[in-house]
């Protein structure tokens, strides 16, 4: 894991990655709001901020996109067969929010204390992802 620290007059007056980490997280208990503001923050801040702060705008964008796909899905699911009022619907949520989003709220935690110090961090998976596609461009 490389660690990168910025100037502290770039992370005292860029708060955009905390945003983004904050974004995530609400994203994950109220979905839908909280994603939309999080592509507006990435249309609005993203050339103007410093690379730490991209990097953590684009895995929160990737990894609130995954999550909200995953919960469509479910519910999608939920819809065309069997509807919420069955064991199915109530398991396949259960299943969600104990495991998903625990999952995705440590890793957004983690993202988040380290956006407010200053400090670059890669999500496991997608900042790998990243890494590889940004190689390729």
């Amino acid at each position: 894991m490389k660690v990168t620290i910025l100037n502290s007059d770039e992370s005292l007056n860029d708060n955009t990655a905390a945003f983004a980490e904050a974004f995530f997280i609400a994203n994950l208990l109220f979905v839908g709001i909280f994603y939309l503001a999080l592509w507006v923050l990435y249309f609005l801040r993203y050339q103007q901020t410093s690379i730490i702060a991209q990097t953590h705008l684009t895995q929160c964008l990737m990894a609130s996109s995954i999550s909200t796909a995953i919960f469509i899905a479910i519910n999608s699911y939920i819809v065309v067969t069997t509807g919420y009022a069955s064991l199915n619907a109530l398991f396949s949520l259960e299943v969600y929010y104990m495991l998903v989003v625990p999952l995705f709220l440590i890793l957004g935690i983690i993202g988040f204390t380290n956006a407010i110090k200053g400090i670059s961090f890669n999500y496991p998976l997608i900042g790998g992802l990243l890494r590889i596609s940004n190689q390729q461009v």
